[in-house]
């Protein structure tokens, strides 16, 4: 198999990286080596932070923001809680790490963040509850004749299913994710912008 003139040119870059660059790409990977063991538990908060004060020092200060751009690469609107605190919790900790950070800001638009997340999460809820109790009352008359008639029937999910499929819920999911995913994004480029 012959490569593609592209796939040479890039070979060929790769090769020939600077010293400098090869450094860099190092130490990306050592990075990414620590904020997985931190992912997957291997690693605290406080232990988080001691290696990559570590790591500062024998690479620089600008591993300090790779690392905070990394974890805030990782959040979203629907994670679970767990998941978020503990990338809070490491953005939070690495900014101590810097000299001249700015703990206070980032710690309130994280805060807005997690007010926004729980906002979107109660609003979601609420309205799915709500229209599941219309369509609730709507299929218990059903039921109740295909149950006269020997059918059995799964109300629970029955009801589940026609919620989802229903216009009603797909419009609002729509609008919903659009407005709270645009709000969640102007955080995050908040957050980009104190790092």
């Amino acid at each position: 198999m012959e490569l593609s003139p592209l796939a040479r040119e890039r070979l060929a870059r790769i090769g020939a990286l600077s010293p400098e660059e090869k450094e860099k790409a190092s130490q990306s990977g050592e990075l990414d080596s620590l904020l997985s063991e931190y992912f997957t538990g291997n690693l605290s908060s406080d232990d988080l932070w001691k290696r990559l004060k570590a790591l500062q020092d024998r690479s620089g200060k600008s591993i300090t923001k790779e690392a905070q751009l990394k974890l805030l690469d990782t959040l979203r609107l629907q994670m679970n809680q767990v998941d978020f605190e503990q990338r809070r919790n490491a953005i939070l900790a690495v900014e101590t790490v810097k000299d001249k950070g700015d703990y206070s800001n980032l710690e309130l638009v994280l805060t807005s963040l997690e007010t926004l997340r729980q906002k979107y999460t109660q609003i979601k809820e609420q309205a799915y509850q709500q229209l599941r109790a219309s369509v609730e009352k709507q299929l218990h008359a059903v039921a109740q004749q295909a149950i006269r008639q020997g059918m059995k029937i799964d109300m629970e999910n029955s009801i589940d299913a026609n919620v989802k499929a229903s216009p009603q819920w797909k419009d609002f999911i729509s609008k919903h994710e659009q407005a709270c995913g645009e709000m969640f994004t102007s955080h995050i480029d908040k957050l980009r912008e104190l790092i």
